[in-house]
């Protein structure tokens, strides 16, 4: 390579970042500074050819070595940051928003980035402003352009048809797909790279041409100049874009770019020492500079304040200008090989543990007992009664099946069992209230079920479709052959139907239930019907414990009860559609221990109700006790 290189590119890279960050920090007052995004897609459509272009007329091109300079070009300061963020996510973010945060860093890793934003909600949305790694996706649509513009280029160069028109004629499809989309599908049309490719392929054009466009008066080149500023200034979010609008920051980019620099005000401009070092440090600022925004939004829980915003603008651009003078030019002294093997596999592993903590649901269960801070007596009551706490390490005959181990629970293990409550791992959690009840009636309770299973039998005895069918047929039948055992509580989670589930689902439901009714009033058994208890969906510890940062809890420590029951509403009415034909057994409501007037508090008398986002803590299994005491016998 022997380009000349050009001061007023890294001017124009200054001008391109400025808009941005200013877009991002102060959209208030710079609501276009998007558009400085379409400036870098045509300085790098055009800086990228013309390299390409050089090397393959002079024979040096080699796909391996220009993979390898954009590695050493881009990977050191992501890895950097995606590192970063992954650290501060840790203290900083709650497990949804590590979960999210995970997602986008595996996407930003393998450069989808685009893809994955594409299917959440658009640029302009404000769950945008949450997501610390979503300024990736333009870096995403580079490299993906960059995976097959090379061979392209080399292919248009070797054939008989000008380079210059192939370009065009291409640049000319991917606007006029970008102009449809933008109408038919906004989000499409800003992350495809499809409808985004002619920005950077107007700049590839431009490199092909031999003359430039150095006819261009100065008049021109300073009015490019003013339609970025006005564009940075007065566009609006709502204006559809990129389409027909991008097509002003794409030409006076193609107009700056193609004319060399001149002594006059635009060159001089553009060439300031200041603007250059800024052009320099552009892509390590850009980088940097939306995930210490995102952060303090998130932390903040809304925009921070001016003072803090342009603090935050100054600290990115000083960790931009460290990144770049103490790790990326660093690195490049060294072995090339060495370097880019390095990025490769740190990146490959920053992207695997991005994708473990999406998939491990942002390490809740390791992170927020450490995150949120809770007094003494609260903390008692997130114990992982599966695991430690209150239920014990003991063997029994017919335990409870969780898919990670047996379970057995039972209020006194020298008595005879004369007692089943019967279900999912609700009735695990239901267990301890229950057990207190029942005690005070001289029966002796235990649990038996399966996790995730509805305590009911098949459509038809002796025919099963599920493990699930299998499992709790074969224990209710154990149990109504058990003349030992008096009393049955059936007890599972209400959202096995939902408000999708189509009429059969519902009719299938209610058979089984009725036949599970029926065995066990044939077998002498008094029955309690626990109809489904409200729930937070979230983490409780959420709205009661004190989060990272000063945070504000997002969450209320109230349920409304209304909203609740729409989500159980299909199992009740299923339910009481097969319980007005069996007036023996007793339903009970849970609910009328935890809720009053329409509202359910999570704490009560200063314990959680709720353990997680659905079950019973060991203090709201207490409250089943006062529930059961209450049904008429």
């Amino acid at each position: 390579m022997s380009l000349v290189y050009r001061s007023d590119i890294d001017g124009l890279r200054a001008v391109a970042i400025l808009t941005v960050v200013a877009f991002h920090a102060f959209p208030e007052v710079f609501p276009g500074g998007f558009i400085g995004v379409d400036v870098f897609f045509v300085i790098s459509g055009f800086l990228i050819t013309s390299i390409l272009q050089h090397e393959i007329k002079i024979g040096q091109w080699s796909l391996s070595s220009f993979y390898a300079r954009r590695i050493l070009r881009i990977f050191p300061a992501l890895t950097l940051v995606l590192l970063a963020c992954l650290v501060a996510g840790w203290h900083m973010l709650l497990a949804q928003e590590y979960k999210e945060l995970g997602k986008h860093l595996s996407l930003g890793a393998v450069f989808l980035s685009n893809i994955g934003l594409w299917w959440e909600v658009g640029y302009f949305d404000k769950a945008s402003e949450v997501k610390p790694l979503l300024h990736l996706w333009s870096l995403a649509i580079e490299e993906q352009f960059y995976i097959v513009w090379p061979i392209l280029l080399w292919l248009f160069l070797r054939s008989r048809a000008s380079a210059g028109r192939s370009v065009a004629a291409l640049t000319l499809v991917s606007l006029l797909l970008s102009i449809w989309w933008v109408w038919s599908d906004r989000t499409q049309a800003f992350y495809s790279p499809a409808s985004r490719a002619w920005e950077l392929l107007a700049g590839a054009w431009l490199a092909l041409q031999p003359q430039r466009l150095q006819s261009f008066p100065t008049v021109v080149r300073a009015l490019a100049v003013a339609v970025l500023a006005c564009l940075t200034m007065f566009l609006d979010a709502d204006v559809p874009f990129p389409g027909v609008v991008a097509l002003l920051p794409v030409l006076a980019a193609v107009i700056l770019v193609g004319t060399p620099a001149r002594s006059d005000l635009t060159g001089r401009f553009l060439g300031l020492p200041w603007m250059v070092a800024l052009g320099k440090v552009s892509y390590p600022w850009y980088l940097w500079h939306w995930p210490l925004l995102s952060f303090t939004y998130i932390i903040e829980s809304g925009q921070a304040s001016v003072g803090l915003r342009l603090g935050l603008v100054l600290a990115s651009l000083l960790l931009a200008t460290l990144t770049y003078r103490y790790w990326e030019l660093p690195l490049r002294q060294l072995p090339s090989r060495l370097v880019v093997s390095l990025m490769v596999v740190t990146i490959a592993i920053l992207g695997l543990l991005g994708k473990n903590i999406y998939d491990r649901h942002g390490l809740e269960r390791i992170r927020h007992k450490n995150l949120i801070q809770l007094d003494q007596a609260s903390s008692q009551d997130f114990l992982d009664f599966e695991k430690q706490g209150l239920i014990t390490e003991a063997k029994c005959e017919k335990p409870f099946k969780f898919p990670e181990r047996d379970v057995c629970l039972q209020a006194h293990v020298d008595k005879p069992v004369s007692a089943v409550v019967l279900g999912d791992s609700h009735a695990v959690h239901a267990f301890w209230g229950l057990a207190e009840a029942l005690d005070a009636q001289g029966q002796n309770l235990a649990v038996r079920g399966k996790g995730a299973c509805v305590p009911v039998m098949a459509l038809k005895p002796g025919t099963t479709a599920s493990d699930c069918e299998g499992h709790m047929e074969t224990t209710l039948r154990d149990i109504a052959a058990d003349s030992q055992i008096r009393t049955v509580a059936l007890v599972f989670r209400g959202r096995y139907l939902t408000a999708q589930s189509s009429q059969q689902e519902r009719n299938d439901f209610e058979k089984k239930l009725d036949a599970t009714l029926a065995l066990l009033q044939a077998s002498g058994k008094q029955v309690y019907y626990f109809l489904p208890v409200v729930e937070p969906g979230f983490d409780p510890r959420l709205c009661m414990g004190a989060l990272p940062l000063g945070r504000k809890p997002p969450y209320s420590c109230v349920i409304d009860k209304t909203a609740d029951d729409a989500q159980s509403e299909a199992v009740r009415l299923s339910a009481a559609r097969v319980l007005t034909r069996w007036p023996q057994v007793r339903v009970v409501d849970p609910n009328t221990q935890l809720c009053n007037e329409g509202h359910c508090p999570i704490m009560k008398d200063g314990h959680s109700i709720f353990k997680d986002e659905n079950h019973l803590s060991h203090a709201g299994s207490m409250r089943l006790s006062e529930s059961l005491n209450g049904v008429n016998r």
